[in-house]
């Protein structure tokens, strides 16, 4: 979600502020048009006077549905044209009669002795433009547009129209910016999007952006941010009789608590996530785990470093409980002296890999305390292609065992990895991890509870998950 002055769009407001008059937004009805240009009036307020040109909102319905424009969008600037005077009236009229609301409205007259203070300039979004030019043929059509173009130079101001209409017009060629709102689909979850197709005078480096709405407003994604604030201890959050917290209270609300006991969790990976996206997921459940007394018994990739990744969670957690309750299974090649980190070794054949996986888990289990289990299989996978049946058969025997105990296991996989079948079907839980147009979203897939987009929030002094729903 964009931070910036508290600006969602900040490129948009970019585009306004260096100079140019007039901006279409098209799209079908309910893609956001008007909750985005109301938006970049919020924006620049400061600046403009905002005026809003509608057929069928009285002043009150507007706010009702927009409340958070009460405070720039006052009721004498929602200028309405009936619907009556819609239907009955020559289109020229209406276009006549809408001119001239709106220079008798943007047009004061500022006495020099009284004021010093530069006039506000005006901010007008037209709701109706489609309603007014129905009739028109392309001559009087463009000749419209050329009429309602100048206003905004004459007045030094910028206007904003909206339109159903998604097929190329004349008007496009007149206006110095052109955005498409829509709607598509991804995994069943609904996603919005804003497509950048013209600004004059600024470079266009991401056409497509993500964004969502929440209490009437909109909020625009962004792309996955590594946040670093000043490390403290990690506050553990309790666990309740027969659920996991995952240490972070908001993302246990969105599942109802956390994870029940004995749940075997999957992640589906997308190739081209982030692998950092995974440190506010992960990290503070493997720090609740590790603060109440449990264990965790983490395998990692070939590629990853042991002391990087102690690195993360060292800082936030005592050094006594870590030693206690944490076995990081890796290939260290000797590097790594810290008690902590288990020599994966060279085992060629699989089954002896795996008998020691488990020796480690009943170890960790002789303190009688519950267990964090963590597998990335799509790694495994590929370190044992000559033994991927055990590998598989592995699989299933570890969430038995997970079951059985009333642990907590995470496994992951990736597209074209046999191992994404077998974690599909053996998980209670899939997740999925996909980038989108340059964002990070999460979804539930089993079952269908959410879709949000990833960031990370290190307010608390480590980084924890922080979700934006799409609406």
């Amino acid at each position: 979600m964009s931070t910036e002055n508290n600006v969602e769009f900040p490129i948009l407001k970019k585009f306004i502020d260096i100079g140019n008059r007039s901006l279409l937004i098209k799209g079908e009805s309910g893609d956001g048009k008007k909750t985005l240009s109301l938006d970049l009036a919020r924006n620049v307020a400061k600046d403009y006077n905002i005026y809003f040109i509608t057929g069928n909102k009285k002043p009150e319905m507007m706010h009702t549905w927009y409340p958070w424009t009460k405070s720039f969008l006052p009721s004498e600037n929602i200028i309405q044209i009936s619907s009556n005077e819609l239907i009955s009236s020559d289109s020229n009229f209406l276009l006549a009669e809408m001119l001239n609301r709106i220079s008798g409205t943007v047009t004061t007259v500022d006495d020099p002795f009284v004021s010093d203070v530069e006039p506000k300039k005006p901010f007008i979004i037209l709701d109706i433009w489609d309603s007014i030019i129905t009739e028109f043929n392309p001559q009087l059509k463009m000749h419209a547009e050329k009429l309602v173009t100048s206003l905004a130079d004459k007045h030094n101001g910028f206007i904003v129209f909206l339109s159903d209409k998604e097929e190329h017009s004349s008007l496009e060629q007149l206006v110095d910016g052109v955005i498409q709102t829509s709607k598509l689909y991804v995994d069943n979850y609904m996603m919005r999007e804003i497509t950048l197709k013209k600004l004059m005078g600024m470079e266009i480096q991401t056409s497509k952006i993500p964004f969502s709405f929440k209490n009437g407003k909109l909020y625009a994604f962004s792309s996955f941010l590594h946040f670093e604030e000043e490390c403290k201890k990690f506050e553990p959050v309790p666990d309740s009789k027969n659920i996991f917290s995952t240490g972070n209270q908001n993302f246990d609300a969105k599942l109802g608590g956390g994870f029940k006991k004995g749940t075997i969790i999957g992640i589906e990976i997308d190739p081209d996530v982030d692998r950092y996206a995974f440190v506010p997921f992960l990290l503070p459940l493997v720090l609740n785990f590790l603060s109440h007394d449990n264990s965790a018994l983490i395998s990692l990739s070939s590629d990853q470093n042991a002391e990087s990744y102690l690195d993360h969670i060292s800082p936030h957690i005592d050094d006594q409980k870590l030693l206690e309750n944490l076995r990081l299974y890796c290939h260290t090649f000797g590097q790594s002296k810290s008690q902590v980190v288990l020599e994966r070794g060279e085992e060629q054949n699989f089954e002896s890999a795996h008998k020691k996986w488990l020796e480690h888990y009943h170890q960790l289990k002789q303190k009688q305390n519950s267990l964090l289990m963590l597998v990335d299989y799509s790694f495994i996978e590929l370190g044992y292609r000559g033994n991927l049946d055990a590998v598989l058969k592995a699989m299933i025997e570890n969430t038995r065992i997970i079951r059985h105990n009333k642990d907590l296991m995470i496994m992951t996989s990736r597209p074209g990895f046999q191992t994404l079948g077998v974690m599909k079907s053996a998980c209670d839980i899939h997740f999925r991890v996909f980038d989108h147009n340059g964002c990070t979203f999460i979804c539930t897939e089993k079952p269908k509870l959410f879709c949000s987009n990833i960031q990370t929030n290190s307010s608390l002094g480590f980084p924890q998950l922080q979700l934006t729903d799409v609406y």
